[in-house]
């Protein structure tokens, strides 16, 4: 239950990174944002495409424990789980480790976006308050 709950949190977080990505190209041309928005949107460009990368070549050292039956075993991949691996130390790959994978690499590359969203909003509604 627990992996589903962390699945569904992680693709909220990246459909706000996406909205945020969206609004952020259309929005710098309105002049509807803070001053420094176009270089705060260029860096959390950045510092996603750095975290994207990470995660991409990283896949093996975001361990999660899951116990079972068997004993401790651990699923590779934060926040889509894209190998198991057991307590032999097997790995179990599935159909979707290749798209898992790629949607880890997406999440944290939208994750620095998400942040840029809530900052905007906070901002315009600023905004309005003053107005």
């Amino acid at each position: 239950m627990m992996l589903i709950t962390i699945v569904v949190a992680a693709s909220l977080l990246m459909l706000a990174g996406v909205y945020s990505l969206f609004n952020s190209l259309f929005l710098s041309r309105t002049g509807h944002c803070p001053k420094n928005w176009n270089r705060l949107c260029l860096g959390s460009l950045l510092a996603g495409l750095v975290l994207g990368l990470a995660s991409w070549l990283g896949t093996f050292w975001m361990l999660l424990p899951f116990p079972n039956i068997a004993g401790e075993g651990w699923f590779a991949g934060f926040p889509y789980m894209a190998v198991y691996i057991d307590a032999t130390g097997y790995h179990y790959q599935f159909s979707f480790t290749r798209a898992s994978v790629i949607a880890n690499a997406v999440f944290w590359f939208l994750l620095p976006m998400a942040g840029l969203h809530v900052y905007g909003r906070h901002w315009r509604r600023q905004q309005q308050k003053a107005a």
